[in-house]
């Protein structure tokens, strides 16, 4: 039986990514360069190249002022209006590279708020796009959480417990965009089972986004024809950590690689099938480097490829 590599269908950079890089690289001018406040987007290999371009990053506004840079980015992942004010207040230009459905989550957020709404925010609460969403939100009645455990109450709406810190009677929850479906659903699921009761209302909000969810569905198919699946983007990539977890969720074992460098010649041991997935910040040359390298160990090319999607087509999410 010969070797092979199987691609996912939908994999590597998404529109909301191509945008960003679109706008920051237009931007970029090596004699009146711009700091990013973190990386544009999570992938090593692209902040790397775009400081040729005169786009470097910055931890702060504050830094990039202290270093004299006179233009400053919001990155893909977005910020809180606090970084426009720091800007203007520093006499620096601001360009905005938010992802648009990230700005939808975070006009989503204030809305929910406006409405009476304690906010939760499933997500990680060192991601620069959950802390965005809960500084637009400016309220204290909104927290990020990743596990049950993480919110501010440890017993359900009606508990007579004496210790018992119980929910609001409202409560909504939206999700940082680039999480697994299948675990927000389960962390909806208990946060239901502890607002719901007593006249408690619990409003959902999907705010996954669909490059996300396709692809993981992407990935879930492939999972069944495979024997190891290599998901390749930056460490810092949350989507990308996202799909090798899908991969291992279905008994296949996975791996999050930034570039063939970090592969191990063991994982192929026995392998026939090697399924090939991407982050929505990872570039083609780095998907190719991956293929390329798994062809230089015995592998056949994938039969159609590795693109699938036409990169000028804007999907109406």
């Amino acid at each position: 039986m010969t070797r092979r590599i199987v691609m996912a269908e939908e994999l590597g950079y998404c529109w909301g990514v191509r945008r960003a890089l679109e706008i920051i690289t237009e931007a970029g001018d090596p004699n009146n360069p711009v700091a990013t406040i973190g990386d544009v987007i999570h992938n090593p290999q692209v902040v790397q190249r775009l400081k040729a371009r005169g786009v470097d990053t910055a931890e702060s506004v504050e830094e990039a002022a202290q270093r004299g840079f006179r233009r400053v980015a919001i990155t893909a992942h977005g910020a809180g209006p606090e970084r426009a004010r720091l800007a203007a207040e520093h006499g620096l230009e601001l360009i905005d590279t938010t992802c648009p459905l990230v700005t939808k989550v975070q006009r989503l957020g204030q809305k929910l708020v406006r409405q009476g709404y304690f906010l939760v925010v499933y997500g990680d609460s060192f991601h620069p796009e959950v802390r965005g969403v809960l500084a637009w939100a400016e309220t204290s009645r909104a927290v990020a959480a990743k596990h049950i455990e993480d919110l501010p109450w440890n017993a359900p709406r009606g508990s007579t417990d004496p210790d018992a810190k119980v929910p609001p009677r409202k409560v909504a929850v939206v999700s940082q965009t680039t999480k697994n479906v299948d675990e927000f659903m389960e962390f909806v699921t208990q946060l239901t089972s502890m607002v719901a009761r007593d006249g408690g209302e619990i409003r959902v909000c999907n705010t996954i986004c669909e490059p996300t969810s396709e692809r993981q569905n992407a990935l879930r198919r492939l999972a069944g024809e495979v024997d190891l699946i290599l998901a390749i983007g930056g460490k810092k990539s949350s989507n990308t950590a996202r799909l090798a977890e899908v991969g291992r969720s279905y008994g296949v074992p996975s791996y999050h690689i930034e570039s063939e460098a970090e592969i191990e010649p063991a994982w192929l041991d026995g392998v026939e099938v090697v399924g090939v997935t991407a982050g929505a910040s990872t570039p083609d040359d780095v998907i190719e480097g991956v293929v390329d390298w798994l062809v230089g160990q015995g592998f056949a090319p994938p039969e159609d490829g590795i693109r699938y999607r036409d990169l000028d087509d804007v999907p109406a999410y």
